[in-house]
């Protein structure tokens, strides 16, 4: 049964990454994605209890079944119900199975492995697909206003099939770069890929004008060389490729950049938009301070008591409207549980006479991957994004099989040896 439902959860993550219900619209007239998560939520209820009662990462799946179980409950106190209902609890829900799932269904080093490399290759399909676009179409996708909207300068975002605005994009881009180049420490075949695709990908990240990925790209080159064996190589090849890149940027893009910190840049008026309104959104926050507007209704607040009619770019202000700050509370103790999760795992590897491989690997593009995430938290939204729940999913199941703390998987340590020393 866990076979199947690995096979399963396989296809959903295809399903939902690759945006199949779209490209093959017979997919989403039988609501595709929804029927797999039900067949798989029944197939991981029948599974048997993988949690530790004496682990600390147990508190993840709790504190994650207390803000469901939170969002529920509330949905009669919080300012449109019926919006929940229709569409929010939905979104909350696929983006909260990945959790869900992860924690269930994944027992085995293998089966973490693997599901680890098919979820970066779906990633990798996500952003090489408007790449190829670009460069054989001329497609962009979306776009930024300068000067108060007198100009207007072209970005790159996802594929028309796949709904990601140019932020996004470079999200995607920066979770691939963190995992192509960890993973290639133990994989000669992602070592080569590596080469090729980080300079390439580094490119498609400027094209994205995304202000957050290049502060996320820092936050990844300065993750890399402060985990890497070879510090000083890895810094002057980096340097390298960055004013390569720079070097290709037209004057409108790296006008884009320099906006980060520059008053003169035409770009200047939509950094501090984005300021102040963080500011605006946390007034909003502040009309349902108790239970909020409801689940998937931050937009929609904006729109009726704010200033946009935009969804709150920051995961903090997103979640304080949508769930009051109680609901903040939850959410916030989840996030530091994840945290922590990594932080005794890595201590226990580090105490462990298990030499480097890929479990300490991937651990540390979980590290990095951690730091970027927490950045992006501060300039867009995600409470109904997978990437939180997927992630403490990681957090908790590497704790699990990685630390020898599941007594189930004291039969699998061969597998796990195997693992580390092979990639």
């Amino acid at each position: 049964m866990n076979d199947l439902a690995f096979r399963l959860y396989i296809l959903f993550t295809a399903s939902w990454f690759l945006h199949l219900p779209d490209r093959f619209p017979a997919l989403g007239l039988i609501r595709f994605d929804l029927l797999l998560v039900v067949i798989i939520g029944v197939l991981a209820a029948l599974l048997p209890n993988r949690t530790i009662p004496d682990d600390p990462s147990s508190k993840t799946s709790r504190l994650f079944l207390v803000l469901v179980l939170y969002s529920v409950i509330t949905v009669p106190f919080v300012e449109w119900p019926g919006s929940v209902l229709k569409h929010g609890l939905e979104r909350f829900v696929k983006a909260g199975v990945f959790f869900y799932f992860t924690t269930r269904i994944i027992d085995t080093a293998r089966q973490f492995k693997a599901f680890l490399d098919f979820f970066v290759l779906c990633q990798l399909f996500r952003v090489l697909e408007p790449l190829y676009l670009h460069y054989t179409e001329g497609y962009w996708g979306s776009g930024a206003s300068m000067l108060g909207g007198e100009e207007f300068m072209e970005r790159l975002s996802g594929s028309p099939h796949d709904v990601v605005n140019p932020n996004g994009l470079a999200f995607i881009i920066l979770t691939v770069i963190a995992f192509v180049f960890f993973r290639g420490r133990t994989s000669r075949l992602y070592r080569v890929c590596s080469l090729g695709l980080i300079p390439l990908l580094g490119y498609e990240l400027f094209l994205t004008g995304s202000r957050s990925g290049f502060l996320g790209l820092l936050v990844i080159a300065i993750g890399i060389v402060i985990y890497s064996r070879h510090r000083f190589s890895l810094s002057v090849l980096g340097l390298i490729i960055f004013f390569v890149l720079f070097s290709w940027l037209s004057s409108d893009q790296l006008d884009r950049f320099t906006s980060i910190y520059s008053s003169e840049s035409k770009n200047y008026g939509t950094t501090q938009a984005r300021i102040e309104g963080v500011f605006e959104d946390l007034k909003v926050a502040l009309r349902r301070p108790l239970f909020g507007h409801g689940l998937g209704t931050s937009k929609e607040a904006n729109a009726n008591f704010g200033a946009t009619y935009l969804v709150a770019h920051n995961l903090i202000a997103e979640v304080a409207q949508e769930l009051g700050f109680l609901g903040l509370a939850i959410y916030l103790a989840f996030l530091w549980s994840i945290v922590q999760n990594f932080r005794r795992t890595k201590d226990t590897l580090d105490q462990s006479s298990q030499g480097p491989g890929y479990p300490r690997d991937m651990l540390l593009a979980m590290h990095v991957w951690l730091y970027m995430n927490v950045l992006f938290s501060l300039a867009s939204y995600g409470l109904s994004s997978y990437e939180w729940y997927l992630f403490g999913g990681f957090s908790v199941v590497m704790r699990r099989i990685f630390t020898g703390l599941d007594a189930a998987t004291e039969g699998d340590a061969e597998t796990v040896s195997v693992v580390s020393q092979a990639g």
